[in-house]
């Protein structure tokens, strides 16, 4: 009852002057308010970083209630930083606070008197993130606000608050991505904001704001840590372990205000207290914006079910994980008219997301002992989690680096995962197998068992089908981390082996040179990912690199296709020193021949030994190319393979001399209209001159006939009528005849259940086709809602979807799967003495679909001079 009568007062007196943020409540005269150090009111015009900064120097100089902790740095050094805020008194005991708190996550090692104890007398954890969405602008803005509330107010409530809660604030998770948004509008706007949406100040160019320096959407990373941000942001987290976790975030600037709970789906890992707590925060939230009248709505469209959110990924480490979204986004600006009239201003933004922080925590610590009792429970129970499996086998496979990768990112995330000593003979069931079968695993294989704390994240993130009641997804539907990699795993209903070592620290690979100084060649396996580095390396320092288009045995081993090879008279002495110094650094085991002689298949002077080429590669950026799908392409070659490229803008590309490159990438991107035929023909020039043009998912869509019309291959949309079977005609007539008779909201159903929402699909590899080195024949892909690639003899089908087969993983219906089936995933279309590549599906998917990268790269330096 204080508690609501507080939030009354608060919030009653709050509108009349957001200056003094609680007006009839008392402040400590030490603590400048933000307004005094920046100079203008929050809300006025936008924060840059130096001014967060400042602010936040200001209050940890300033007040005894908060500590800082800086735990990274961005791509372009702007620190990563946490503030730690309660009473002076926590504050002198957090280290006690955070490892009593870590003792709940682990209930094998705790007694239930201990448990009793922690719970009873700890403080809450409360977790704010601002700004993971750089163009997202007003919750730093907010942050700034909360944080001088809790260090400043010396109101009995803000004291209370405190005195029974830890409160943790991440004031700008993506400070690069906040930095190059409000730069930009701080240099658009006049003297006074233009409302009017068609105004400069509401349209921000290309890339936005929203993501990070590589241009990552960091609120899809969480589970998959490819960006420094979020490796830096999930160790800290896992410090704390915090039993409420608030994500802040902004929509369309004609929406409202969401908060939880959820939409569906949920993922079905997650306990029922999920629901339970999301209505208890939503009630805290609602009685707070209708202070205010502001309107709002919950359970629609954000749903809690793909596991990379700020959101779901906290809620499977135990907290309460809750997304909160404030009209306004990009569109915002500092003020925007809505299509309702009412004015929307930036300071109304930052007030929303404020009053629901201070909501929050209000209502954490309304019922502080029992969120704690839930936290406990949630790792108690997570030791009995059922499930059709015990435990996920994944052997190292041909490429131990990349199964490496896998074991370190989940070590990274708190998960147990154990190697075998020993070889290990079970009964395991291989994914999509749809059976078990004795399998043999050797030592070195890697054991994730599901009787560990972290059982429910380890269902979510290895699970091959994550299973949802729902069809509508706001993200994608598949996502398991193996198939995401290219792995075999298994499932077993075996338990731990005793012998089994638990990783304490993430694998590491090593890579030597067998068979000491080579006489004739050095043999470069091409299955493995460092290959590719391995190979940039060496081409970089001089070395003439060729490659095997056709497999061969040799030294006790067969050597596929791909094979890269580094003849001794082909280079100089520095030969032997590279390719050791390459083996070493990048962890990739190379063997030395002294004969061109082969046990089986060809010799080493064969014809199929071709010269490999050091690819200059171009690839299109700005508009209309997707930001998302340049920044993974971007950063898998600057970061992970370290092969230079040179950016061309897509509206400066006729003035470019293509002859300068070998490879030009079109990603993702609307080029329709954007490329006239005029420069289609230029581009078609360079191609039958020897130039590899790859396009990727709508790059790709461009380069079909009825688009570009560089290449004659057809999007299964572009078939006419009468180049379609007897049952698709009748099945469309008949769905027709259906949708004449719909409702708005069945037609809305309709189209919902029509879509893929990001589904992992069967393939078939062309395994004798360069793109195809380094694959086996059954590949497993993931596939979004764009059309399918029509199967043409005048392109080479390298990689297309099973015949006959639906989705293995994720939603599609019946009809879409019929269509993907037997249609092209990767096609090659010559071009006079080039090559069209069209590859309908993103090979880079957000960085941690890593499985089909190189396909893409094997394009890249096989297919310059293959003929």
């Amino acid at each position: 009852m204080k508690i609501m009568l507080f939030l009354l007062l608060f919030f009653s007196s709050f509108v009349w002057a957001q200056e003094a943020y609680v007006p009839g409540a008392s402040y400590d005269p030490a603590v400048p308010k933000p307004s005094d150090i920046l100079g203008y009111r929050i809300g006025e015009r936008f924060t840059d970083y130096r001014g967060l900064e400042l602010v936040i120097d200001v209050l940890v100089r300033s007040s005894g209630r908060i500590k800082r902790v800086v735990y990274g740095e961005s791509n372009e050094h702007r620190p990563l930083q946490l503030l730690i805020i309660s009473s002076p008194e926590n504050l002198a005991n957090i280290e006690h606070i955070r490892t009593e708190n870590l003792r709940l996550t682990d209930q094998r090692r705790l007694s239930s008197p201990d448990r009793q104890k922690i719970t009873a007398e700890s403080p809450g954890i409360v977790w704010f993130s601002y700004g993971v969405h750089g163009n997202e602008s007003s919750s730093p803005e907010a942050a700034m606000m909360t944080a001088y509330q809790l260090c400043a107010g010396t109101d009995p409530h803000t004291k209370a608050l405190l005195d029974s809660l830890v409160i943790l604030i991440d004031p700008n998770v993506n400070p690069d991505g906040r930095e190059r948004y409000v730069r930009w509008i701080n240099g658009t706007l006049g003297r006074e904001p233009n409302p009017n949406p068609d105004a400069a100040e509401h349209h921000e160019p290309w890339p936005g704001g929203r993501t990070n320096h590589y241009y990552f959407d960091l609120n899809r990373d969480w589970s998959w840590l490819t960006q420094k941000e979020t490796r830096a942001r999930i160790a800290l987290y896992r410090q704390w372990m915090p039993h409420t976790h608030v994500d802040f975030h902004e929509m369309g600037y004609r929406s409202s205000y969401f908060f939880f709970p959820a939409a569906v789906p949920l993922h079905e890992a997650f306990p029922e207290e999920v629901r339970k707590w999301g209505a208890i925060y939503g009630r805290g939230n609602a009685e707070a914006l209708d202070r205010f009248g502001s309107p709002y709505y919950t359970e629609e469209y954000f749903d809690l079910f793909y596991p990379g959110y700020g959101d779901s990924w906290p809620t499977f480490n135990g907290a309460i994980g809750m997304t909160y979204e404030q009209a306004g986004h990009s569109m915002g600006g500092v003020a925007i008219r809505k299509p309702s009239g009412a004015l929307l201003t930036l300071e109304e933004r930052a007030r929303n997301h404020f009053l629901t922080g201070m909501a929050t925590l209000s209502t954490t610590l309304g019922h502080r002992r029992e969120r704690l009792n839930d936290f406990s429970r949630f790792w108690e129970s997570a030791l009995r989690l059922s499930s059709r499996y015990k435990a996920f086998v994944i052997p190292e496979g041909s490429d131990p680096g990349r199964t490496a990768r896998l074991a370190t990112l989940l070590h990274l995330q708190g998960i147990e995962v154990h190697r075998l000593t020993d070889p290990l003979r079970t009964d395991a069931q291989k994914f999509f197998s749809g059976k078990s079968a004795r399998t043999e695993f050797p030592a070195g294989t890697y054991f994730v068992s599901l009787a560990q704390p972290q059982s429910r994240l380890v269902k979510a993130l290895l699970e091959p089908e994550a299973a949802a009641k729902d069809t509508f997804f706001y993200d994608v539907s598949a996502w398991s981390l193996p198939v995401a990699y290219g792995l075999t795993a298994y499932t077993t209903d075996a338990p731990l082996p005793s012998s089994a070592a638990k990783l304490s620290e993430p694998p590491v690979v090593s890579g030597r040179v067998t068979g000491g100084t080579a006489r004739v060649a050095y043999l470069i396996p091409w299955e493995r990912d460092a290959s590719v580095r391995v190979a940039g390396f060496l081409m970089r320092h001089g070395v003439n690199l060729s490659y095997a288009a056709k497999s061969f045995g040799t030294s006790g081993r067969i050597f596929r296709a791909g094979t890269l090879i580094a003849f001794v008279t082909s280079n100089n002495d520095s030969l032997h020193r590279l390719i050791n110094n390459a083996a070493e650094t990048y962890a990739v085991d190379i063997t030395s021949v002294h004969t061109g002689l082969t046990d089986q298949g060809i010799d080493l002077g064969s014809n199929s030994i071709r010269p490999m080429k050091n690819p200059r590669i171009a690839m299109l950026t700005d508009a209309p190319v997707s930001p998302n799908d340049y920044g993974e392409l971007w950063f898998m070659f600057d970061r992970e393979y370290e092969l230079p490229f040179t950016a061309i803008r897509t509206s400066n590309l006729s003035a470019v001399d293509l002859s300068n490159y070998d490879v030009l990438l079109m990603p993702d991107g609307r080029y329709h209209g954007e490329i006239d035929s005029g420069l289609v023909a230029e581009i078609r020039r360079w191609v039958s001159r020897g130039g590899i043009l790859i396009g990727i998912e709508n790059g790709a869509r461009f380069l079909t006939k009825n688009q570009s019309g560089l290449t004659s291959v057809l999007l299964e949309t572009d078939r006419k009528d009468g180049e379609k079977s007897k049952e698709e005609t009748e099945e469309e007539k008949k769905k027709q005849e259906v949708v004449k008779r719909q409702t708005v909201r069945e037609k809305e159903e309709s189209d919902r259940l029509a879509r893929i929402p990001g589904t992992v699909f069967k393939a078939l590899v062309d395994t004798t086709h360069v793109i195809g080195f380094g694959y086996d024949r059954e590949v497993y892909v993931f596939k979004g809602d764009g059309p399918s690639l029509v199967l043409s003899e005048k392109a080479h089908s390298v990689v297309r979807f099973a015949p006959g087969s639906g989705s293995v993983s994720g939603y599609a219906s019946k009809e879409r799967a019929q269509k993907v089936a037997d249609s092209g995933y990767l096609m090659d279309f010559p071009l006079g003495q080039g090559h069209v590549v069209i590859a309908a599906e993103n090979m880079t998917f957000r960085m941690f679909w890593t499985g089909h990268q190189r396909m893409l790269l094997n394009a890249i330096f096989f297919l310059p001079d293959a003929d």
